[in-house]
């Protein structure tokens, strides 16, 4: 929460509220975990192959080294 990509604040701490909404959200949730997300395992079932395979390790994951976020100019 609060981490790298997340908006801005304006100064005020924010983490704390969100994730009590984010805990909320999950508690409250029908999936909550992505094995037993019906669209994660057709995803596997008909592409990625089966989890931790060769395909879904080259798609799924980076590798922060092979690129970079300087402005090439």
């Amino acid at each position: 929460v609060g981490g790298g990509g997340q908006p801005i604040c304006d100064g005020k701490e924010l983490a704390g509220v969100r994730g009590e909404n984010l805990h909320f959200l999950d508690k409250n949730s029908k999936i909550r975990f992505s094995h037993e997300n019906q669209d994660v395992a057709k995803l596997y079932q008909d592409f990625l192959e089966h989890p931790l395979s060769h395909k879904s390790h080259m798609i799924l994951h980076t590798d922060h080294n092979a690129w970079s976020m300087h402005d090439p100019e």
